[in-house]
């Protein structure tokens, strides 16, 4: 079971009643924006310096690097990431920039060690960013022990570690503290989940021709499901129907399945929900946990630096066992093709539409509805961010 007994049971209540009255949850008023926020690059600088280089980004699962000495490279929003296990267990995330000229350190995507060695001229650093070795230190006039030495260690970024995933700030003078990012109440559902036990089964990075914020925004919309995915995704669940805890600026709701008219008899929590439910959470201001039950989609959003119209994504897999059998895996390769198909071949074309519309001088504002809510949420939380 992902939630407390507690939370099932009130999430079961309510997914119960929507079914038997064909409601859905709802907010008092629509939301209206302007389409030009997915293409005004004024408004895109804006968002690099007031969310991506300030908010903790839910960047990687603790499991992405299990143990000390491993680490991966990741592309975040404006930087490139060098992310380590330390000797001690704890996190460090650096620029992937050798201090002597700027030479990218690592190209591996992921692996296992102590220290790293720049390709162009042999500076070494261990995993915990501080420079060990430099080629020729002689001739090249510093140690890395000596006062300049010192000021050379790799760009530290702000980490932390809490609930099985990692949260960086882009902006090395910037700080964090992820639970008052989240807020108690989705702190509190990350605690329940015990994700810090789970196991990372594979990762991809798309790149898609849309605005960031239009990925994020098919991402999280339940209300959709029946017209885009008539044929694929829509006969195994009920339309335009969600139950939804509102947690302060994040969000957790069920999508019921067609299958929970079988447990619908019997008294709310009484039966898990991950078998009769997609669980779906909203972590503002990019990322989207979409929980099944072998298996959690756990994706990440980001600009395009340099196109307004391109964003990309990062979608993992997360599994409860690392013991990819046969079947297991088999399993998890077929969730994985009806999730990107349905992503590439029915949300994309859809979302390059909306990326073509707000480029349409005079296209005016656009509206979410009352049952929109987890849309409407992260708008709210944008225009949040973006006035702060």
């Amino acid at each position: 079971m992902y939630f407390s007994s507690e939370r099932n049971a009130r999430l079961a209540a309510k997914l119960f009643q929507h079914i038997e009255q064909t409601t859905t949850d709802r907010l008092d008023g629509l939301l209206e924006y302007d389409l030009a926020i997915y293409t005004c690059p004024d408004t895109a600088k804006r968002e690099r310096d007031k969310i991506f280089q300030k908010a903790p980004m839910m960047a990687a699962h603790s499991a992405q690097i299990p143990t000390p000495g491993s680490f991966i490279t990741l592309q975040l929003n404006s930087s490139n990431v060098l992310l380590t296990r330390k000797q001690d267990g704890s996190v460090g995330a650096f620029l992937n920039i050798c201090r002597h000229r700027g030479t990218q350190l690592v190209g591996a995507a992921c692996g296992e060690r102590s220290r790293f060695t720049c390709p162009y001229h042999g500076w070494t650093y261990s995993n915990d960013g501080k420079l060990r070795g430099i080629g020729f230190q002689d001739s090249f006039g510093i140690k890395p022990g000596d006062e300049q030495g010192l000021e050379r260690g790799l760009v530290a970024l702000p980490v932390e570690e809490r609930h099985g995933f990692i949260w960086i700030v882009e902006d090395p003078k910037g700080a964090i503290d992820v639970r008052a990012h989240l807020g108690d109440g989705m702190d509190q559902a990350l605690a329940e989940y015990g994700l810090d036990q789970w196991f990372h089964y594979k990762t991809h990075v798309f790149d898609f021709p849309q605005n960031w914020k239009v990925m994020m925004d098919g991402l999280i919309d339940g209300y959709h499901v029946q017209f885009l995915h008539g044929k694929t995704i829509s006969p195994y669940f009920y339309p335009n129907m969600m139950g939804i805890e509102i947690l302060g600026r994040n969000a957790l709701w069920g999508n019921p399945r067609r299958a929970m008219e079988k447990i619908m008899h019997e008294p709310p929590g009484e039966n898990s929900l991950d078998k009769f439910a997609i669980i779906g959470n909203l972590f503002v201001p990019n990322a989207v946990m979409v929980m099944h039950p072998h298996h959690i989609e756990f994706w990440t959003v980001y600009q395009d630096p340099n196109n307004t119209a391109a964003c990309r994504v990062h979608l993992r897999y997360l599994t409860p066992s690392g013991d990819y059998d046969e079947r297991i895996t088999g399993i998890l390769e077929k969730n994985w093709k009806i999730a990107t198909d349905a992503i590439i071949n029915e949300d994309v074309p859809v979302g390059n539409s909306i990326q073509a519309s707000s480029a349409t001088p005079n296209a005016g504002s656009v509206c979410l509805g009352r049952n929109e809510v987890t849309n409407q949420l992260f708008h709210l939380a944008y225009r949040d961010y973006m006035s702060a």
